[in-house]
């Protein structure tokens, strides 16, 4: 195991920290409820590939999971970095994605296991934003309005 990562304290913790070992990274999901979208976030780019981790909202969690698999292995084979303010074509089929800094007073309500793993040491983190189907991003004004709820914004670009 990684010796900056805490010791696992259950089944869950050995299953990630496996899989960081294994991969690189661990992408873990968080089913919606009844106030919140479901979201997804790697644990592990910014300890092997100083790069920052990811998160997205409000699409299925099996795309989500897809979605940032495919980031972490273009991270992990040096074929691409991301970086905040960056529109990304690839990653989602038939749109570009952007990618926007995460602030850090999102970590305690999202990211609390990369806190948890980290172990409070701070890391970046950079939140997959994704477009309607018109292609517009919920910063513009042709944004549909009813996805506003499935795609929080936590930071800036």
């Amino acid at each position: 195991m990684n010796p900056q990562f805490p010791e696992p304290e259950n089944d869950f913790d050995v299953d990630v920290l496996r899989g960081i070992q294994e991969y690189g990274w661990f992408v873990l999901k968080v089913p919606e409820d009844a106030e919140d979208p479901g979201f997804a976030f790697t644990v592990g780019l910014w300890a092997n590939y100083l790069h920052p981790e990811l998160i997205m909202f409000g699409l299925s969690l099996k795309v989500m999971h897809e979605i940032l698999n495919l980031a972490g292995n273009e991270v992990s084979r040096k074929m691409r970095r991301f970086e905040s303010g960056q529109q990304a074509e690839g990653l989602i089929e038939d749109h570009s994605c952007t990618f926007m800094d995460v602030g850090s007073e999102a970590y305690d309500e999202y990211l609390g296991y990369a806190q948890w793993l980290y172990r409070k040491q701070m890391f970046p983190v950079l939140q997959c934003v994704w477009p309607d189907r018109q292609g517009f991003f919920p910063w513009h004004a042709g944004f549909l309005e009813e996805l506003r709820s499935h795609q929080p914004i936590l930071g800036r670009n």
